[in-house]
């Protein structure tokens, strides 16, 4: 007789194999995370530091909203209250859709 759920179940994050699935996995989280200020940092050297402030915020706002997006439609519902970073959402998020 059980009393409690196991937590390495709930806890684990899945395991992805394949060079074209962890090309995926890395290339969400880049999408989420590093294409905002890389794009900032070029409208920063083409236009103004001003403006290459608001459109990394701009960028910040619309990937958080896509991670959030991503972490709804990917995650099971006991993880959905858990803090997890922007690449364990994307394996989550590739793991789910892209490779089963």
């Amino acid at each position: 007789m059980k009393f409690f759920k196991n937590e390495d179940e709930v806890n684990m994050t899945p395991v992805i194999e394949g060079f074209k699935c962890k090309a995926l996995v890395y290339g969400v989280f880049f999408g989420l995370v590093i294409l905002p200020v890389v794009v900032g940092l070029y409208v920063g050297f083409i236009y103004d530091w001003i403006m290459a402030i608001g459109v990394v915020l701009f960028l910040y706002i619309v990937s958080s909203i896509v991670g959030s997006k991503l972490r709804l439609s990917s995650l099971p519902p006991q993880l959905r209250e858990k803090s997890l970073s922007s690449l364990e959402i994307a394996r989550w998020y590739v793991h789910q859709h892209l490779c089963f």
